[in-house]
């Protein structure tokens, strides 16, 4: 079935999430489409489910410099890349692969599933593999793709749509990401929190895609996205919420935000719906 077509969805906490203009091939529509178990496990700590609040992109190869290839490229690129994790040795996987022509493999429950796909951050994120080829070279069908899959994937769990400042990467990972993140919120990349694949994993592209769509940026090493959310938590406690003024937008916040009309509880969104680029 070409990409362009409509099929399946995202799965997010057992519910089938569609992608407007994005074909989605899951464990319900191919037996290929899984992880194998050691490349994952329940998202639980100390028994309860944890919600992620880190959307992690990954680029398969990250060989540099980002080369754009015009148009929709190859099929099949998502189910080489589920089938590569099932064949290695190595317990790694990602939740989520875009294929050069769009196709996007979701192979386990965003929310429900810890993918093995970034380390220290694991257990906050979902993780999102964007296909290219040996070179740095990515066909635009899999970036526009890997931007829809996103942006739909974090306002369906309430991700709040924010990267880090374009430019701010400076050849290490952000200090509030050494520990996973655990009090950054948003989308991020692999290299914001490991030295061992650097700037081109996911690269620049997707992220100014990303802003170019409506994402907020934001300084994480100088906390200014703590900054922005302490005001919004205090304004939302003017209008009769009673949230913990700490600059993290977890899901009382976004709760919050979906009362006071935002969409899907996302500051971004605003009050009216993202219909996507």
């Amino acid at each position: 079935m070409p990409a362009a077509e409509q099929q399946g969805g995202l799965l997010i906490n057992g519910e089938i999430i569609p992608v407007p203009g994005v074909s989605i091939i899951g464990a319900h529509d191919a037996a290929w489409a899984h992880l194998s178990p050691g490349d994952c496990r329940p998202r639980r700590l100390a028994g309860a489910l944890v919600y992620p609040h880190l959307w992690q992109l990954h680029k398969t190869i990250a060989d540099d410099p980002e080369i754009v290839l015009a148009g929709s490229g190859p099929a099949g690129g998502s189910r080489r890349t589920a089938e590569y994790w099932q064949g290695d040795p190595k317990h790694s996987g990602a939740h989520l692969v875009t294929g050069h022509d769009g196709e996007t493999a979701c192979l386990a429950d965003l929310v429900l599933v810890e993918a093995y796909h970034a380390t220290v951050s694991n257990l906050w994120a979902v993780g999102h593999e964007t296909c290219e080829l040996v070179g740095g070279k990515v066909y635009e069908a899999a970036l526009h793709a890997a931007v829809r899959v996103c942006m739909t994937g974090c306002s369906k769990i309430g991700i709040q749509l924010q990267v880090p400042k374009l430019g701010s990467y400076k050849g290490h990972p952000h200090k509030r990401m050494l520990d996973g993140g655990r009090t950054v919120v948003g989308i991020v990349g692999h290299r914001d929190n490991t030295e061992d694949r650097g700037r081109w994993d996911p690269g620049d592209l997707l992220f100014e895609m990303l802003v170019a769509a409506g994402c907020e940026q934001f300084d994480l090493d100088a906390g200014e996205d703590l900054a922005a959310w302490r005001w919004r938590q205090q304004e939302l406690n003017r209008n009769g919420h009673q949230l913990v003024v700490d600059g993290i937008p977890g899901r009382k916040t976004v709760a919050a935000l979906k009362a006071d009309g935002y969409v899907d509880g996302i500051w971004a969104l605003g009050r009216s719906n993202y219909h996507g680029d």
